[in-house]
């Protein structure tokens, strides 16, 4: 008999299936939601402290109140993840989401910035980070422009964009789109941040180009400092893809993604082995 599977509703263990008042939920009905996703092995959350950090500087943003769970209590979240892994039977990796939305309430104007939360989990093939085998081939999503305000940094309610750059890479066979900003200048791709090297130099766009903050990200600059990289946080064009001799995109539950192709372009994979190592390095200590 197959195990109901069950999240995490402020606190509370439920089924999936049981309704969580859809019809008023503020995420539903209006975007009103902000996320994480997180990558668990072997009952390690990866970089939990930093996808907190990110998550609570984003509540901010929104406006939200601050549950002591998400700060001081953090040990309690961090619990909650793990006995809905233990519930659910996954006990090798997983893929954790937590989505933080404000409680129902109001129209435009919400009666309350209290905030609700779900936890969900999915299991994993692979503990480790593996790099991918077959390069990604991308192509660029110019239909839409991602702005650059106070909420590109953070994963909201509102993925439109992505979910439009999704559809154009299907249509088009092509395994990731890359997102322009609202200056036309790359930001980053579907669900991932964008390195590129150039001239010898590892490249990635500036927080101020509009891309995520993510975490994969700040562990490949940090590791490219420590390891005497060359590193430079500059805006990246079109023109500079095609002059690249590497591509590759990164998350936190992905790790690391060589692009193998841009157009005609074709591109090697030195330093995407080079930090999928160190990745997996890390993950050990």
């Amino acid at each position: 008999m197959k195990t109901e599977k069950q999240s995490v509703y402020n606190g509370a263990f439920v089924f999936e299936d049981e309704k969580i008042g859809c019809f008023s939920n503020r995420a539903f009905l209006y975007g009103d939601a902000i996320f994480e996703t997180l990558r668990v092995r072997n009952r390690d959350i990866l970089f939990f402290e930093e996808h907190l950090s990110r998550l609570v500087s984003g509540m901010s943003v929104l406006k939200y109140d601050i549950p002591e769970k998400f700060t001081i209590f953090k040990s309690k979240l961090e619990n909650e993840i793990i006995s809905l892994l233990n519930r659910n039977k996954i006990f090798k990796a997983a893929r954790v989401r937590i989505t933080v939305f404000r409680k129902r309430g109001g129209l435009y104007t919400p009666q309350t910035n209290e905030p609700e939360y779900v936890i969900s989990a999915s299991e994993l093939d692979e503990g480790f980070f593996a790099l991918n085998n077959k390069g990604f081939t991308v192509s660029v999503f110019d239909d839409i422009k991602k702005p650059i305000n106070i909420f590109s940094p953070y994963k909201t309610g509102n993925s439109l964009i992505f979910t439009l750059a999704g559809i154009h890479k299907n249509n088009i066979g092509a395994d990731d789109c890359i997102i322009l900003n609202e200056n036309g200048q790359i930001a980053e791709s579907i669900s991932s941040n964008i390195f590129i090297v150039k001239d010898k130099v590892l490249i990635t766009p500036p927080l101020n180009s509009g891309c995520i903050n993510g975490i994969i990200r700040k562990f490949i600059t940090d590791t490219a400092y420590s390891n005497n990289i060359k590193l430079a946080e500059e805006n990246i064009s079109e023109k500079d893809l095609l002059q690249a001799e590497e591509v590759f995109l990164t998350n936190s539950i992905s790790g690391i993604r060589w692009v193998v192709a841009y157009r005609h372009k074709r591109y090697f994979k030195r330093l995407s082995v080079f930090f999928t190592e160190k990745l997996n390095e890390y993950i050990l200590k």
